[in-house]
């Protein structure tokens, strides 16, 4: 009986996970989508790798004072890597995803964040346009 709660939790668990992939989502000025399934099945060659969470205090989101941010912040979970568009001379153009992991790094001192480092030129020529 427990086992079968486990599995059923498990399964739970990974389909709202999934559907979330669908949800977060970037439009265009052409009214065009993009989704973070669609951006991670794109990055999936590109290695994870640790950086600073110093470097990223300046660029991270904040949301100070709101409660469902913050409430957001603490329930992210930060073994998923961030995702990070980078420009060609290898300066941070932008957070892509992970902005409340970021936050919740910073929080808890934490000394590095699993990222993903995004050349955004070698992103498709459409995921550019939505993304510019």
């Amino acid at each position: 009986m427990m086992k079968d709660l486990r599995k059923f939790i498990k399964t739970t668990i990974r389909e709202f996970l999934n559907e979330g992939l669908d949800d977060t989502s970037w439009t265009g000025h052409n009214d065009e989508t993009v989704t973070l399934r669609q951006i991670l099945e794109l990055t999936k060659d590109i290695k994870v790798k640790e950086l600073e969470t110093e470097k990223l205090k300046k660029l991270v989101l904040s949301w100070d004072g709101n409660t469902d941010e913050i409430e957001k912040i603490e329930k992210s979970d930060i073994q998923y890597p961030v995702l990070i568009l980078m420009n060609d001379d290898n300066t941070i153009k932008y957070i892509l995803d992970g902005n409340h992991r970021i936050q919740k790094s910073i929080k808890h001192n934490l000394p590095t964040v699993k990222a993903k480092l995004i050349k955004f030129s070698n992103l498709p020529k459409w995921v550019q346009n939505i993304l510019e």
